[in-house]
């Protein structure tokens, strides 16, 4: 059974067989002391701290040997976690052949499309496998830098990788198993042609925890970024590089993946890997949510545009599937079988939910996480800015070399004021978060490139706004320094799931480059002057305003 509760040994196996040793840098560390932390602040107090887990999350997140006293890495706040069945695909992959090398399933095709003309892993929105994005190709066509130029620091803002869905009972694939599941018990189902596998088909995913194609993705992240930016830490920095992480299993987990394709197997006593606390009332610009009581209770993805679009791009397939069984597939319920398909996929390595749909239907799919996510965290949003305004400010302070001075959003002072948890002269930052706060972050950054107008009755084809190219399992947002000496200017790059963003003058930027290269003067400047001012934080999170609908936020804030 591939659970983590021996994370050491099962990750030095691991690392063993894929990199030798991948990295050996001198740290040069100096004999100083650790700073103690702040146990009456917002922050990783002790390592005795209550866990909200309803269950026994059976992972890395357990383990804390290599972590040091000013690191503790045992604290809790583990979120709402449930184990999942064990995968058995030599028995239960029902496709003849060989699926390669794949670790799932992935040959299912929309039932009116093949393969090479739609792929459907790339359009399950947030919970796609990680691919790199397919926006702004001609950007990233001009990836290539000229020799007189050299990346200097990099800042790694990255989702975790694959898991259950959450602990939610109102979420798409858990509800759909507990309304199959009453049916049953009743023995009141009849399923036949496409859906007779639904009489011996039975719920058995777990809650909130990376599943093994999850370790996978942030182990192959790792080693990626160590090819792309192993030289950056190859310094001696006078610390180890610290990682930052909220404290939810997943999350601790897939920084810890991470870190073994970077560093390699010992890489836990080559870092510190600082866990902030991901729960109510505690500050995380990594999980900014929890300190933004608005963003919890005006949801309008959920409460207004979902609702309009769910009935139209489903109405084919209620049709088309509802002469197969007496359970009465609403849209709520097919919603929730499209959602088993990635989820069953990802888990357990093989979903027949896969098998039901077409390619416009799979687009809905994406569509309906597009709105979803545009209108509860990003541009659509009230406080779509005020939710990523924290790591925004952080961003700030790492691209200029600059201690946190303020004004406080949702950082965690404790660790933002000190610079052992907050070295902003270290090369390379590696912080891990969520898919809603990646949208959040662009949103508070004004990157306009992906402020599409939804309309929740037609998508547009052209948009840029398509979560599985933004936020995949294991989707990253990087910003890279450029210096170049054949003009003597220093510039911001800045990559989603390594394509190239086209900067332009709603970063700052006085020039539209091909390149997308942006001056790291001027996008400062204009960060400084407009980032916190534009997300209007206090109001946005904590205000007494109505939205009544859809249409009335475009720019992701409110009262400016």
């Amino acid at each position: 059974m591939r659970f983590l509760s021996t994370l050491p040994v099962a990750l030095t196996c691991l690392a063993a067989s894929a990199l030798a040793n991948p990295i050996s840098f001198d740290f040069a560390l100096e004999e100083r002391q650790e700073p103690a932390v702040n146990a009456s602040a917002s922050a990783t107090s002790s390592s005795s701290a209550t866990a909200s887990s309803s269950g026994s999350s059976a992972s890395a997140s357990s383990n804390s040997s290599s972590a040091s006293a000013a690191f503790p890495t045992d604290i809790g706040y583990l979120g709402k976690t449930r184990q999942g069945a064990v995968p058995f695909l030599a028995n239960t992959d029902k496709l003849a052949g060989s699926r390669g090398n794949s670790p799932y399933e992935n040959r299912f095709n929309a039932t009116d499309a093949n393969k090479e003309q739609f792929d459907i892993f790339k359009s399950m929105g947030n919970i796609s496998p990680y691919h790199s994005s397919r926006l702004f190709p001609e950007t990233t066509a001009k990836k290539v830098l000229p020799d007189t130029c050299e990346v200097t620091n990099a800042m790694i803002f990255h989702r975790h990788g694959a898991r259950y869905p959450t602990s939610y009972s109102t979420e798409g694939a858990p509800n759909f198993g507990a309304v199959l599941a009453n049916v049953t018990k009743a023995g009141n189902l009849t399923a036949s042609g496409p859906l007779a596998f639904l009489k011996n088909w039975s719920y058995e995913l777990g809650a909130e925890l990376l599943v093994p194609i999850g370790s996978q993705q942030l182990f192959d992240s790792g080693v990626y970024h160590y090819m792309q930016y192993g030289k950056l830490l190859n310094v001696s920095l006078g610390h180890k590089p610290v990682v930052r992480t909220p404290s939810q299993s997943r999350m601790i987990d897939s920084a810890r993946y991470w870190t073994l394709g970077f560093f390699g197997w010992d890489a836990p006593d080559k870092i510190n890997l600082e866990v902030i606390i991901e729960g109510d009332g505690f500050n995380n610009t990594l999980a900014p949510y929890d300190t933004c009581n608005n963003s919890n209770t005006i949801y309008i993805g959920d409460d207004y545009l979902r609702k309009v679009w769910d009935p139209i791009y489903l109405a084919d397939a209620g049709k088309r599937l509802q002469q197969y069984t007496n359970l009465n597939l609403t849209t709520t319920l097919l919603y929730g079988m499209q959602a088993l398909c990635p989820y069953e996929s990802a888990a357990l390595g093989y979903s027949q939910f896969c098998d039901l749909f077409t390619e416009e239907e799979w687009k809905g799919f994406e569509y309906d996480l597009d709105l979803q996510f545009s209108g509860d965290y990003g541009p659509l949003s009230p406080s779509g800015r005020a939710q990523g305004i924290g790591y925004a400010q952080e961003l700030l302070d790492f691209l200029s070399n600059s201690t946190f001075e303020g004004p406080v959003t949702t950082q965690n002072t404790t660790f933002d004021e000190n610079p052992a948890y907050y070295p902003v002269a270290q090369p390379l930052q590696m912080s891990f978060t969520h898919d809603d706060v990646i949208v959040s972050v662009l949103t508070a950054l004004n990157y306009t490139q992906f402020f599409d107008d939804l309309d929740p009755r037609k998508p547009d084809p052209s948009r840029n706004f398509v979560l599985s190219e933004i936020t995949p399992f294991a989707g990253r947002l990087v910003h890279e320094v450029i210096r170049c000496s054949h003009d003597n200017a220093t510039y911001v790059r800045t990559l989603i799931n390594e394509a190239i963003v086209p900067m332009d003058e709603g970063q700052g930027c006085s020039e539209k480059r091909e390149d997308g290269l942006c001056r790291l003067d001027e996008f400062l400047k204009f960060q400084e002057e407009n980032a916190v001012k534009a997300a209007n934080f206090d109001y946005a999170c904590f205000g007494d305003y109505n939205v009544t609908g859809a249409g009335q936020i475009k720019n992701g804030t409110i009262g400016v």
